[in-house]
């Protein structure tokens, strides 16, 4: 395979993505980058015996890749997975099955199984002389989300829910927030979305409900109840 011809490897930070280099109507490249059809391969070599390159060409004998999103520690050595999509979407079922065997018949470990695709944090225990409108605006300062969600689970008291594009944007979300917690206060805690981190504190609450919107204008009295946009 020409691989040069057909796919572009970048990097950014801990991820080093093969991406096609094959022009797909706007409609489909929407869908794949919201993680249609996304698998995710676990059990990679922690050495450089399983590159992203090798995973690929075993990959496209199914069909085209769209993109390998292959993680890799501060050394550049595999951090033990990766994340696969293929151009036509309705691959995936048959993926599952022909590359555990595949990979079986290589000799190596890796498994295949469907993604998560988990693209939604939970941000607790934010300073209360924070408002939910300045949490909106630090948060899109730090990495771009698609949509927030705010619980009022005591009286003002608050919990936020950030939804991002797909998983990758919102692992990258995860990271920088983390980085800068402090901001939102000595407790603030940033984690993926789960159904108990809901559970615990989103019983009888109100829900704020933010579309994202870069021109924001107006500040949210923090006693408003119900949906609003800003």
């Amino acid at each position: 395979m020409d691989f040069d011809s057909k796919y572009c490897k970048s990097q950014v930070n801990g991820t080093i993505s093969i991406v096609t280099r094959k022009v797909l109507d706007e409609n489909l490249k929407s869908l794949l980058e919201e993680g249609e059809g996304e698998l995710f391969l676990t059990c990679i070599p922690r050495d450089k015996s399983c590159s992203p390159e090798w995973i690929v060409e075993v990959a496209s004998e199914l069909g085209e890749v769209y993109i390998l999103r292959y993680k890799i520690d501060f050394s550049g050595n595999s951090r033990g997975y990766a994340y696969l999509q293929y151009i036509n979407v309705n691959l995936k079922e048959s993926a599952m099955e022909y590359l555990p065997m595949r990979f079986r018949q290589l000799c190596l470990p890796l498994r295949v199984e469907p993604s998560t695709n988990n693209r939604e944090l939970v941000l607790k225990n934010v300073e209360s002389s924070l408002r939910p409108w300045q949490v909106y605006q630090e948060m899109l300062k730090i990495h771009p989300f698609t949509i927030l969600r705010v619980y009022e689970y005591q009286f003002d008291k608050f919990f936020y829910i950030f939804g991002y594009r797909n998983n990758d944007s919102a692992a990258s979300a995860h990271q920088r927030v983390k980085n800068v917690i402090k901001k939102f206060g000595a407790h603030a805690h940033i984690s993926w979305l789960t159904a108990e981190s809901i559970l615990k504190k989103g019983s009888n609450s109100s829900c704020f409900q933010q579309e994202l919107s870069h021109n924001l204008t107006r500040r949210v009295h923090p006693r408003q109840r119900g949906c609003f946009k800003f």
